[in-house]
């Protein structure tokens, strides 16, 4: 994985945040993970219940934290 430097306008706009600001796009940037992984799994496992999807997923963000 390639990560491109941050624009300078984003740095400044990052460095200008308070921290409660840094934990909510923190957040955000999880939930839209965790959707995304969300979706990739129903798209791989159509045949699995809503139910085994989150039981899935929460197995992977337990890894994830290891």
């Amino acid at each position: 994985m390639v990560l491109e430097p941050l624009h300078p306008i984003q740095a400044e706009r990052l460095r200008a945040m308070s921290p409660a600001e840094k934990w909510e796009v923190a957040k955000g940037l999880l939930r839209t993970a965790r959707e995304t992984r969300r979706a990739g799994l129903a798209l791989r496992h159509p045949d699995w219940s809503p139910q085994q999807i989150e039981q899935e997923l929460a197995r992977e963000l337990a890894r994830a934290r290891t």
